[in-house]
């Protein structure tokens, strides 16, 4: 016997807020699990299926996408320094109230507005926008209320790793040129250090010959004088 599945504690009047207007009949239950996932790369994926590109029947002035389930939204990931550098700006209506909130904040704060925020931002804005946003329920959590649903789960595409751009491939060919480089100058160093050695050690080789020469020729030079054979 299956296990039952857990049961709700969230707002559950939130969670099924404008589900009475959706036409049902015919749609899919796409689930998301965005944990671990790219914000962006996750986004792009729920705004294809919200608007129904992945059908064959899709037309822009007609709205037939799935309805759209992500769970694991506080597990979301994101690049570089996003978390710390991202801001997101509003304005209350009054002089001067500009206010502001970073990424982190609002990670703590309410993280489903993240993913919902980078969503709405990928779809055109039209009088279809807001049957699509009605259509895209996001859970903090892995605790969702639409269990008796037919749930699809997701496949998320393989991330393509993209070819390095001409600016960073230029910039390594150049370092690895730079090191190449110092690696030969210093190898031209320690030849020049031997060959300066090996002349020195002749140079007093040849003084210490010299030398031997000399003191040979003074000698005999006095053996001479003196008459001595």
């Amino acid at each position: 016997m299956a296990a039952a599945p857990p049961a709700f504690t969230g707002n559950l009047k939130k969670a099924l807020a404008g589900l009475r207007r959706i036409n049902l009949d015919g749609l899919r239950w796409r689930v998301f699990d965005a944990k671990g996932q790219v914000l962006g790369r996750l986004a792009s994926q729920i705004a294809v299926v919200l608007q129904g590109k992945d059908k064959p029947t899709y037309a822009p002035h007609v709205e037939n996408g799935d309805m759209c389930v992500v769970l694991n939204a506080k597990d979301i990931s994101v690049t570089g320094r996003k978390m710390t550098d991202k801001i997101y700006y509003w304005h209350t209506g009054y002089i001067g109230h500009l206010k502001e909130r970073r990424l982190k904040d609002q990670m703590e704060k309410d993280p489903t507005e993240v993913i919902r925020k980078a969503v709405m931002r990928m779809l055109p804005r039209n009088r279809l926008r807001d049957d699509r946003d009605r259509k895209l329920r996001i859970f903090s959590g892995s605790e969702h209320p639409f269990h008796d649903r037919p749930l699809e789960p997701f496949a998320m595409p393989p991330r393509q790793v993209r070819e390095m751009r001409p600016g960073a491939r230029r910039a390594l060919i150049r370092a690895q040129k730079k090191e190449q480089d110092r690696a030969a100058a210093s190898t031209k160093d320690d030849k020049d250090e031997e060959e300066d050695k090996g002349k020195k050690m002749l140079e007093v080789k040849g003084k210490a010959r010299k030398k031997a020469t000399l003191g040979d020729r003074k000698e005999r030079l006095i053996f001479n004088k003196h008459g001595i054979a």
